[in-house]
């Protein structure tokens, strides 16, 4: 085949996945309002150690969408699972500026059992009592469901990542639209966000100003408004 030929025949078929993505307009939306919600939870932060790092996690979501929107698969869900790391590395930098500083010279690398207790028997990491008890002592009884999901969630993720066994018989190597694979990528998209709202709320939400919890608000009911210690908070801002 004509390599001109062979590139343009790409093209039509993205474009084609892209326009059945599109049928699913809701699904979208909902995942570009989440990435207007950690921008601005980029703002009220900024001046936190490692809070530039958010910014960057909002920037790996919307690559995610499109490669999603266009049929890439895999790297849809690589890009899902970066995000993931990447905001819940900035709260745990945001109280460990040796290792940001460290990461933002490249001499180490984000460890997710750093992030994430795979025991949490242990008590380390953001989803553990201990987190809770230093910056919202009121979340101390949720903080093992985030933990448990942050688990599932990253594993599930991993398998397109690492290209488990699996994985491919999910999958073609032609660009095209697969139902399933949107809406599985979906249900993880509605993880992470989960995940990254709670962890995000935990670590900073006591220490803001009313105006900060103001403009927050609205993301915060969406994604937390069922946390009773949440909701005190945000009626207390108004």
């Amino acid at each position: 085949m004509d390599l001109r030929q062979y590139y343009q025949n790409l093209i039509s078929s993205s474009e084609a996945t892209l326009n059945e993505s599109l049928q699913k307009l809701d699904e979208l939306a909902k995942v570009h309002a989440f990435t207007e919600d950690l921008l601005i939870w980029h703002e009220v932060v900024h001046t936190r150690v490692g809070a530039t790092v958010v910014r960057y996690a909002a920037g790996e979501i919307q690559l995610s969408a499109l490669s999603l929107a266009y049929g890439l698969y895999r790297q849809a869900f690589t890009s899902l699972r970066l995000s993931l790391e990447l905001s819940l590395s900035a709260i745990f930098f945001s109280t460990n500026e040796l290792e940001f500083r460290e990461w933002e010279q490249g001499k180490r690398d984000i460890y997710w059992n750093q992030l994430v207790d795979v025991n949490p028997d242990t008590n380390n990491g953001i989803f553990s009592k201990r987190y809770a008890k230093a910056f919202f002592p009121e979340l101390e009884d949720s903080v093992a469901e985030y933990n448990k999901l942050a688990r599932n969630t990253y594993r599930d993720l991993s398998e397109f990542v690492h290209g488990n066994a699996y994985t491919w018989e999910m999958s073609t190597s032609s660009i095209g639209f697969d139902d399933a694979l949107f809406h599985r990528w979906i249900t993880n998209f509605g993880g992470v966000s989960r995940i990254i709202s709670f962890g995000l709320t935990l670590r900073f939400l006591k220490s803001l100003e009313r105006g900060e919890i103001s403009s927050l608000k609205a993301h915060l009911q969406e994604y937390l408004g069922t946390i009773p210690a949440i909701r005190e908070v945000i009626g207390g801002a108004l």
